[in-house]
């Protein structure tokens, strides 16, 4: 072997020896990375689940007291009041006697699925959660033994069909916040529908929210294509750009306008304007009132938009136009002509171009995928309504949807 020969193979020996080390390395980090991430996700799912039983446990002990004492009046409130003092004093803020209320409505509100094998603890929500725990029932802890053993007790109010039950094997993903926001939706069927989707879908805290100012149940009950609307959301995703097809609803409830009967634009406007808190609320986040009846004139002609609104995340003026009625080619032309005054004439330095929403009662899709697909500016059209459908429609079509979407997932996990 020439000397050159002999010097190439040492070489080649010196390399495999490095790599066998350095593929060592790679494959023990990359083990131990995994047990860390895992760690660090069951603590995680530990601690949050931890948190929603000891809140929900702290309002039965309140709940069950205050009905133990019902008959002595304004014994809730001073119960509250002292509670707070004592709890805030050790514990800090978050035992505050709007927190301890919320606590209470919580245990009110919902009831948690738990087994006699002290299902509260970090120990068995992750046994729980890998499906270990196989007989259940509804039953809760002895409150001086919190931690330790639990015995089955009669739940307050418990043949209320409004109180949701929370499985933790079902619901894990669910934190305090999540609850809290399901505690301010009054409603019953909307409550158990953003319940349900927010743990199926996996939302969290900033998608949940998103969702309720997006007003996904609204859209859902009234869709007129359910089918549609499941691909809609499909392609809908959470971005921290705000898009501007993004921040419309389709349709939008205007319930609270009081309108009955046969009724004139010009009452829809006025009614909106009596209404305006509502409405900006049905609108969703980042709306600002600016103007009703905003003058625009064009060559001799005077115009005049029912309402000018300005957009906080999008950064620029939003021309809303009420029709009672059909859209039809000529309500797009019109809603082109204000976006080109209102982006000619009242444009400032650093806002992006105006957008336009055509509120009408009526929206055939043809048309509206035809008149929208070209055009010089960014519009949408979408239906208002002024009354919800009837409750039975209504949970049919919820649980249409929530099929289609279980359907849709079960298909990309295929």
């Amino acid at each position: 072997m020439t000397a050159k020969k002999k010097t190439s193979a040492k070489k080649n020996v010196r390399l495999v020896q490095r790599s066998g080390p350095a593929l060592a390395i790679t494959r023990v980090a990359t083990e131990i990375r995994d047990l860390i991430e895992a760690a660090r996700s069951h603590v995680s799912v530990t601690a949050n689940l931890a948190m929603v039983s000891l809140y929900w446990n702290i309002g039965r002990i309140i709940a069950q007291d205050i009905q133990k004492n019902e008959k002595r009046a304004e014994y809730g409130t001073a119960l509250l009041r002292e509670l707070a003092g004592v709890l805030t004093q050790e514990y800090g803020s978050g035992y505050s006697r709007a927190n301890l209320q919320d606590m209470r409505r919580f245990f009110e509100s919902f009831e948690i699925h738990q087994t006699p094998s002290n299902k509260s603890s970090p120990h068995t929500i992750l046994q729980a959660l890998s499906g270990e725990s196989q007989h259940e029932q509804i039953c809760q802890p002895v409150a001086s033994k919190f931690a330790e053993s639990e015995i089955c007790q009669p739940v307050a109010n418990e043949s209320s069909s409004d109180r949701l039950l929370i499985d933790f094997r079902k619901h894990f993903r669910l934190g305090w916040t999540h609850y809290r926001m399901l505690l301010g939706i009054s409603d019953s069927t909307q409550r158990r529908f953003y319940f349900e989707q927010a743990a199926s879908q996996r939302w969290s805290k900033r998608e949940f929210r998103r969702q309720i100012d997006r007003g996904l149940f609204e859209r859902v009950a009234l869709s007129k294509d359910t089918h549609r609307l499941v691909a809609q959301e499909e392609q809908t995703a959470p971005t921290e750009v705000v898009r501007y097809e993004d921040i419309f609803k389709d349709p939008y409830v205007l319930d609270f306008l009081g309108l009955k009967g046969a009724y004139s634009e010009k009452d829809l406007e006025a009614s909106i304007v009596r209404n305006l808190e509502q409405f900006l609320t049905e609108l969703g986040t980042d709306f600002c009132f600016i103007a009703r009846q905003y003058a625009m004139r064009v060559d001799e002609d005077d115009y005049f938009l029912d309402l000018l609104f300005y957009h906080r995340g999008l950064r620029c003026l939003v021309a809303i136009d009420l029709k009672i009625g059909t859209f039809t080619a000529a309500d797009k032309g019109q809603m082109d002509l204000y976006l080109a005054w209102l982006k000619e004439h009242d444009r400032r330095t650093g806002e992006n171009e105006p957008i336009g929403l055509v509120l009408c009662t009526s929206a055939r899709r043809q048309h509206v995928e035809l008149l929208l697909r070209h055009g010089p500016h960014r519009m949408k059209v979408a239906e208002y309504m002024t009354h919800l459908p009837d409750k039975r429609l209504l949970e049919g079509r919820l649980k249409m949807y929530s099929r289609l979407l279980k359907d849709r997932d079960g298909e990309l996990a295929e």
